[in-house]
């Protein structure tokens, strides 16, 4: 659905779903903006944290999966632009199963219950090694 209001100041595009959003519907969360018909998970305490990946394709990629799950997400570029994945909370079980599927080229802290990137060689969360996860 398109951001409804013509005259509406353009501020970018839905961090979820990619629609225009305006100055008029447009709500900040994390670092990223999303648009009114998001408008029930505007609240960053609606969002799980799944996912730390280092590359846009890695991102896309489980963004896809999700997608083709049902899950909404959003990415929001942490610190030493680490991306992260978030999904909302009651969301949280389909989007980690739908991950599972996708292990190649991530590792997933069984401590945490969050996927990396291999790079990264510890978990961003509690600092495990990689090892110790697989």
């Amino acid at each position: 659905m398109e951001c409804e209001h013509p005259n509406g100041d353009i501020m970018g595009k839905c961090a979820v779903c990619g629609d225009i959003v305006c100055g008029e519907c447009f709500q900040p969360i994390f670092n990223v903006m999303m648009c009114a018909n998001h408008g029930d998970l505007a609240d960053e305490g609606a969002w799980e944290l799944i996912g730390f990946f280092l590359s846009e394709w890695a991102i896309e990629s489980r963004r896809i999966f999700l997608d083709e799950a049902g899950v909404l997400s959003l990415v929001n570029e942490g610190e030493e632009d680490v991306l992260e994945l978030y999904v909302p909370i009651e969301e949280r079980d389909d989007a980690f199963a739908a991950l599972q599927s996708v292990t190649e080229d991530s590792i997933e802290c069984e401590q945490c219950r969050v996927f990396y990137s291999p790079e990264m060689e510890t978990c961003p969360v509690c600092g495990v090694g990689a090892a110790h996860n697989q």
